[in-house]
């Protein structure tokens, strides 16, 4: 019997160091796919992968399969994480534009470096805020149906959405008053 057969038999059984050892024995060659896919240093999809693989595992019938397996769980990861790349790409290169759009004038160097540097507060301060308030102040800003976007991101209803973004709102503010001016 392989070590991949006894381990999944016991990670099967609910063993977590039986998985620990399934993910030490493949991970370097799941670390490596994801590189190649273009996922930078590939550890945050690797680490998507066996988190995926841990609740999936009853799903691999032979163990002689567990790394075509997981190389298929990564693929889909790898996957999902470029498609929402690009709509994160599309959704700042969109509030981009409009504010090209926006502006009448061109600024000056002064007013160049007044905005970029409300630009960094406002980014500094919306670092402070949980990643669902981030998110639903994201969701309303970019989306043209925020509502919706939040019950399927966050799972909340429209009166739970709009709760929340008064919430991150009121709490972004709060930041941007302490967020120190340079």
């Amino acid at each position: 019997m392989s070590p991949d057969d006894r381990d999944l038999t016991a990670a099967r059984a609910g063993d977590p160091a039986a998985f620990a050892r399934i993910h030490d024995r493949h991970a370097a060659v799941v670390v490596a796919y994801c590189r190649s896919r273009g996922d930078g240093d590939g550890a945050d999809a690797t680490q998507e992968t066996f988190l995926r693989a841990f609740g999936l595992i009853e799903q691999v019938h032979a163990a002689a399969a567990i790394r075509r397996w997981l190389l298929g769980i990564a693929r889909r990861v790898c996957a999902e994480r470029r498609r929402s790349q690009r709509r994160r790409n599309h959704h700042e290169n969109s509030a981009m534009t409009l504010r090209a759009a926006c502006t009448i004038t061109k600024p000056t160097a002064v007013e160049d470096a007044a905005r970029a540097e409300q630009m960094q507060q406002l980014t500094d301060a919306l670092a402070t805020l949980a990643d669902d308030e981030r998110l639903a102040i994201h969701l309303f800003y970019l989306e043209d149906d925020a509502a919706s976007a939040a019950a399927e991101a966050l799972g909340l209803s429209r009166s739970g959405f709009y709760k929340l973004l008064a919430r991150a709102r009121k709490r972004l503010a709060r930041a941007m008053r302490e967020v120190p001016q340079s």
